[in-house]
């Protein structure tokens, strides 16, 4: 399953925590990330797949049914990531950043640099996933002819083909978070000239199938086949996903509402920059509150020290290079003096820093913003 390739909710002030996440390196330069509920997936397939597989295998022994389960798990992993990369392939071929893939429990999420800004690019952005699961459908199907039934590379190859077919299927149902419910709020969009009434179309759809899917799994499940439990378990999980996700959307994609008279530039914290080698205790002293802005020979910002860390550091090893008690500045982390507010806000919703540097007209930095400062600008003016 996959589920919108942008972070459209704005997210609670996040207080130094980071997501978890196992980096499984790079495709084609897109950083792919494996949550850990992903691990949880397999093991479900697991426990519900090891009964069909005995089924449809007559002879074979219950450990090498749960390694076939597990392994199609993995395979299943597999072709999400596939569908994950069709997104990203569609958004930077339309000049759209992309900032990870991400694979969690039963599906997965393109993470990308900014929220598609026409209907065009929300439709082929969206379209692309299921094509690709399409596709693979097709290869798995056709390799199937190619084996003796009844064997495990048979089994493996008809349930790749099926839920590939049912990916792209369920993907393009007019449902938002599905794929084909941003399809749907492209073209209400398009028509409109409203995204907000393209998003609440495809909200209303992702209700109605959300309760299509219960009834349905709640069907499945009273029947006495193996098979039937499997698919009703499935049926009533994605309804829960669907529906979760539909509120989600509903809630998040509300005009977010600016004050004219702040500016990003005014929220800006005072820094202190400082050589990258600086010792930590003589850069936490000189810091006296501020934040340190740590830079390379070409000055340019190579980090962001972390008070915390500099003071647990600076207590063990005084003379220590400041950069070991130093946060990375990613891309994502950095806004431009002239940014548009909307931008930075956007930019919150899909970044999980608590820290964004500002920089000038000239690369360099010129402070340092707070993502609690801009949660607390936003929260003030909807109390307003």
């Amino acid at each position: 399953m996959s589920v919108d390739p942008l972070r459209t909710a704005l997210p609670r002030p996040q207080g130094g925590r980071r997501s978890f996440g196992i980096p499984l390196g790079r495709i084609g330069g897109i950083p792919i990330v494996l949550s850990l509920s992903w691990l949880l997936s397999v093991l479900i397939i697991a426990i519900l797949a090891t009964p069909v597989v005995q089924q449809a295998i007559p002879g074979i022994s219950t450990g090498a049914a749960v390694a076939v389960s597990i392994g199609l798990g993995v395979l299943l992993g597999v072709s999400v990531l596939a569908h994950e990369l069709g997104h990203c392939l569609a958004a930077r071929s339309l000049g759209v950043p992309v900032l990870q893939v991400r694979l969690y429990l039963l599906g997965g999420v393109s993470e990308l640099g900014r929220l598609p800004s026409t209907p065009r690019e929300e439709a082929a952005i969206a379209a692309a996933g299921p094509g690709v699961s399409a596709l693979l459908a097709g290869v798995f199907g056709l390799l199937v002819g190619s084996t003796t039934p009844h064997t495990v590379s048979w089994l493996l190859l008809i349930e790749l083909a099926l839920a590939n077919l049912v990916v792209a299927f369920f993907n393009f149902l007019p449902a938002l978070p599905l794929d084909g419910g941003r399809v749907l709020r492209a073209g209400v969009w398009r028509v409109s000239g409203r995204r907000r009434w393209g998003t609440l179309s495809a909200v209303i759809g992702g209700y109605v199938i959300a309760l299509a899917l219960v009834i349905w799994g709640l069907v499945e499940l009273a029947g006495s086949t193996r098979a039937a439990l499997l698919q009703g378990g499935v049926a009533v999980v994605m309804a829960v996903f669907i529906g979760i996700g539909a509120a989600s959307e509903r809630n998040s994609d509300k005009v977010v509402r600016w004050p004219a008279h702040v500016t990003i530039a005014s929220l800006a914290r005072a820094v202190v920059q400082l050589p990258a080698e600086s010792p930590v205790a003589l850069a936490h002293q000189v810091a006296a509150g501020r934040a340190v802005i740590l830079t390379g020979a070409d000055g340019l910002a190579v980090g962001l020290m972390d008070e915390a860390m500099a003071i647990e550091l600076a207590r063990n090893q005084p003379n220590a290079p400041a950069t070991m008690a130093a946060r990375p500045i990613t891309p994502e982390m950095v806004i431009l003096a002239d940014d548009q507010p909307a931008e930075v806000v956007d930019r919150l919703r899909l970044v999980s820093a608590t820290h964004f540097l500002l920089v000038d007209d000239s690369g360099r930095p010129a402070g340092v913003v707070l993502a609690d400062d801009i949660a607390r600008i936003l929260t003030r003016r909807r109390n307003h």
